[in-house]
């Protein structure tokens, strides 16, 4: 996450959302009925059941599925668990695997079919067995199965000569398919490896590229509603697991090129074939986020609608042929209206978000898809004015929009979603965004123009907020974190409600983090959509006088110290004689700067709270 210190900033909150409705998968291919589970190692995964995301080097206890099936992998084995790394590839985590720990997480109750297409984006270190498993698939409870008839699904390495990656197949009538293995993976090297478990045959591919196949294959599967990943029976995986994907369909092979393309786009890997998007690299601007893409390769196998995990749409093209694709991806810019300078006249403001595209076929020469509908989905914008909307494109490829027009039209096609119907000026190579003519209009949650944080009298900081218009404000919510990923509110202050005029406000946080502490504002609609700013970052260490605060005091049952994390760390309590009190049961709730104790089993009398510095005075009535 990149997170930058700003003390005084100009912006219109243009906030976009991932679209409400039914989630989309990888590259734009399958719905939550077909993709059946998506683990993303930058994405929720905790060290505990859910609660808190995972810093690197932690133990893995659960990793969320993002199909939007809910079908979360688990690991309650505290040495079995993986450990997350951050910035292993391309800037992006990924899960560690010790083959010593038997390392592996499991996810139970995935929708299962007679097809399958998997995916991996996998390393390895070592090969310390014959087989060790990236992941299998299995019948319900047999996750860590050594029956080699209820491997259903199954990728793993040999040790062998070659270091060969190849799996298994298990049909309904349990006879097992072996994959060929012909395709060497070195060490320390991360690959796309794709199973398709279709209606004749399995076929086998590493970055794109033919790797292996069955062709005694039936077309069916025995059930497999387990997914382990990081082992198959006894061999744990002893590497690395960036992402894994699972779909209960056979995926057809224009889907099959654009969700390699989606991997490789992310990873910054290359494929050995059909490598179509190429927006991804340096040169071209590292537009590798959010990848998604149209295609056909023939008449059977056509992807004409696609979305994947960001708010543009594209579909209906006019004129997709044999050997076609558009594949587009982000910058991964704001979704805020902070561009005023590079924008098209009479355009007030863009989002700081562009996008760009690859309309080529395999060879890489360019194509017209045609015509295409695009959607941007708008969801927690606050009023949206469609006919203020402006498409905007760089049809010239210069590099900047404001030598364009912008493009009108944009029709509310349900829900927050948006359409410009008809375009033909998203052509190969160019880059898009999305503007307004009406910033006060369309979108306004609030105009946020200044948000500061100040270090003060040695122990405090002031945080302070300047809104030059508010549009169906409710509240602010003033946001707090030790990390810049986990966050609680500390107060809510209440909003203008709507205001034209400047309004200004403050708020004193009195129990900073000793270290660095990370604000935001969160502020809420009337109709309880929410927006936040950017974040501010205060670095206290080693500045904080250290105080405490202790209440309710007088207390019949619950009593909170708050303050310094150095301050209240091995804090006492003792009773009048001196006698230390034994508080093992007492400690309902704790953090880093705060402590709720429950006092009620101890007899009403006066007591002693003893901290680092302080010494207080603490009385319990019943």
């Amino acid at each position: 996450m990149l997170i930058r210190r700003i003390f005084i900033l100009s912006i219109t909150l243009f906030l976009i959302t991932k679209q409400n409705c039914a989630q989309t998968g990888p590259g734009g291919v399958g719905t939550s009925a077909t993709n059946v589970l998506w683990l993303k190692a930058e994405s929720e995964v905790y060290n505990n059941a859910g609660t808190t995301l995972a810093s690197t080097t932690d133990n893995v206890q659960q990793w969320n599925d993002q199909s939007g099936n809910a079908k979360n992998a688990l690991q309650a084995v505290v040495a079995n668990r993986p450990n997350y790394f951050t910035n292993v590839i391309n800037g992006l985590p990924a899960i560690r695997f010790s083959a010593t720990n038997n390392d592996l997480i499991l996810s139970a109750g995935v929708s299962t079919a007679n097809l399958a297409s998997v995916w991996a984006i996998a390393s390895y270190a070592s090969l310390p067995s014959s087989n060790p498993g990236i992941l299998i698939a299995s019948p319900a409870g047999s996750g860590t199965t050594v029956a080699t008839s209820d491997k259903c699904i199954g990728i793993w390495v040999s040790s062998g000569a070659g270091t060969q990656v190849w799996g298994r197949g298990i049909q309904s009538n349990n006879t097992q398919q072996n994959i060929s293995a012909v395709t060497t993976l070195n060490s320390n090297t991360f690959y796309i490896i794709n199973n398709i478990y279709g209606t004749a045959q399995i076929d086998q591919y590493v970055n794109n590229t033919i790797a292996g196949n069955n062709t005694a294959h039936n077309g069916t599967l025995r059930s497999w509603t387990d997914v382990t990943v990081g082992r198959q029976a006894n061999e744990s995986w002893n590497g690395d697991i960036a992402e894994v994907i699972f779909y209960n369909v056979e995926v057809n092979s224009a889907q099959r090129i654009i969700i390699d393309n989606y991997l490789a786009a992310k990873y910054g890997l290359t494929l050995s074939s059909n490598d179509i998007y190429n927006k991804d690299t340096p040169g071209n601007g590292n537009y590798d986020f959010d990848v998604a893409g149209i295609g056909r390769v023939d008449a059977g196998n056509i992807h004409s609608a696609a979305q994947g995990s960001g708010i543009v749409r594209v579909l209906n093209p006019t004129g997709l042929g044999n050997n076609e694709f558009l594949i587009w991806g982000h910058d991964n810019g704001t979704l805020q209206a902070t561009n005023v300078a590079d924008v098209p006249s009479g355009v007030q403001a863009r989002i700081a978000r562009t996008w760009r595209v690859s309309e080529v076929n395999a060879s890489s020469t360019a194509v017209s898809v045609g015509n295409i509908d695009i959607q941007f989905d708008l969801a927690n914008l606050g009023s949206v004015t469609a006919s203020d909307l402006r498409l905007i494109v760089d049809t010239n490829n210069d590099g900047v929009f404001t030598d364009e027009t912008g493009i009108s039209g944009a029709t509310l096609v349900g829900g927050t979603v948006y359409q410009f119907s008809g375009v033909s000026a998203i052509t190969n190579n160019v880059r898009f965004s999305l503007g307004t003519i009406n910033k006060v209009q369309t979108p306004l949650p609030i105009e946020l123009v200044s948000f500061t944080a100040s270090f003060i009298e040695g122990k405090y900081v002031e945080l302070m907020w300047t809104t030059a218009t508010e549009k169906n404000n409710e509240y602010f919510e003033v946001q707090r974190s030790i990390d810049g990923l986990d966050w609680e509110t500390i107060t809510s202050i209440i909003g203008a409600g709507n205001s034209s005029t400047w309004q200004k406000y403050s708020f004193i946080d009195e129990h900073p983090y000793n270290l660095k502490s990370y604000y935001r504002i969160n502020q809420v609609d009337l109709d309880t959509r929410s927006t936040q700013s950017p974040i501010v970052v205060v670095d206290l260490e080693g500045k904080l006088f250290y105080n405490i605060d202790i209440y309710p005091n007088p207390t019949s049952g619950e009593l909170t110290i708050q303050g310094n994390s150095l301050e209240i760390d091995g804090f006492q309590i003792y009773d009048r004689f001196g006698r230390e009190i034994n508080l093992s049961l007492m400690i309902s709730y704790i953090n880093n700067h705060k402590i709720i104790l429950d006092l009620s089993s101890l007899p009403s009398d006066i007591y002693i709270l003893k901290t680092k510095n302080e010494v207080r005075k603490i009385i319990k009535t019943n």
